[in-house]
């Protein structure tokens, strides 16, 4: 009797603990992630730069930088590029989309402006593209001073995770800003 009655005691400690554990692990665990907010925001799809010749333009984004082109079309002589970028009418105007791979379609494109005068930019530079070189920056930034490009020196880049970078930019010929950025740890997924 007494070794049943032992054993009965025994399985009901270890039912009462489940119970009593039950409660103070739940104290401790990770509460269940709150459902993300969806995004509300605008979404961006590309920057433009305007160039002065774009065949010269696309052997710096083509075949330098690696970047893809679609078709050039022309711009006929309603195109609202006219407008928001202050082209007079006279101006004959190409325009070509650039992809940077299968999931960055069409996210920058050039557009030629030829028969005016283009201002030379002098003084602050208000735009410029940041581009991860995807472990070229030194080959991009070498076929870039070949071609008689403005560049800049080079800098420290620190992160949290990727090791400290390296930074370096240029200017094409018509004076757009081009920064040039690289890791020693790729970008995580999320930043491609």
């Amino acid at each position: 009797m007494d070794r049943q009655l032992r054993f009965r005691f025994a399985a009901v400690w270890v039912v009462l603990s489940a119970f009593i554990a039950v409660p103070a692990l739940a104290q401790h665990a990770t509460p269940p992630q709150a459902a993300e907010t969806p995004y509300a925001g605008s979404y961006y799809k590309r920057q433009l730069y305007v160039v002065t010749d774009m065949e010269r333009a696309l052997n710096l984004w083509r075949d330098v930088m690696g970047f893809q082109p679609g078709a050039i079309t022309t711009s006929g002589p309603n195109s609202y590029s006219r407008e928001v970028f202050n082209i007079p009418k006279e101006a004959q105007m190409r325009f070509c989309t650039l992809s940077a791979g299968p999931t960055q379609v069409r996210t920058l494109a050039l557009l030629e402006v030829k028969g005016v005068p283009l201002a030379p930019k002098s003084g602050i530079r208000t735009t410029g593209a940041v581009i991860n070189a995807n472990g070229r920056l030194a080959e991009i930034i070498s076929k870039a001073k070949a071609m008689g490009l403005t560049v800049f020196g080079a800098r420290v880049l620190a992160s949290v995770g990727q090791g400290d970078g390296t930074e370096q930019g240029f200017l094409d010929w018509d004076g757009n800003v081009i920064v040039l950025y690289e890791y020693p740890k790729s970008d995580p997924p999320s930043v491609r």
